[in-house]
């Protein structure tokens, strides 16, 4: 069984977390063009993660699509702080996102798979360089 921190998704909203609260509220997640600028910017995020980050971001998109009705898990998914619009296709959005930063399908996982955890490893979120 493998450790898993989910609050390592948090990393990939930097460009939402910097948006004033009336821009969040100008910006709709469902529609094509933000999503293509959110996507790309958590690329850029993601890009700056070392190996352990990344597979943590990877595991955890995968372990959300496989079970995307689990509100618990789906919480995880996008910061508390931001106020969007909810996602209209829960797997979708993840799929697009998992395919932008891995350009590849989601890997079929379970929950049995992980033990979710809170703790951040001691050298903090592990950055490339």
């Amino acid at each position: 069984m493998n450790s898993l921190n989910l609050n390592y998704l948090r990393g990939l909203y930097d460009y939402l977390l910097g948006k004033s609260d009336e821009e969040l509220e100008d910006f709709d997640i469902n529609l094509p063009a933000n999503r293509e600028i959110l996507f790309e910017e958590m690329k850029r995020s993601f890009l700056k993660f070392g190996p352990i980050s990344k597979n943590n971001i990877i595991d955890g998109i995968n372990l959300i699509i496989a079970n995307y009705s689990n509100d618990n898990l789906w919480r995880n998914a996008i910061p508390h702080d931001l106020s969007l619009n909810r996602v209209i296709d829960r797997r979708e959005y993840l799929e697009a996102i998992l395919f932008v930063l891995t350009n590849s399908t989601p890997s079929p996982v379970a929950a049995d798979d992980f033990f979710l955890v809170d703790e951040i490893g001691p050298q903090g979120l592990n950055y490339s360089e």
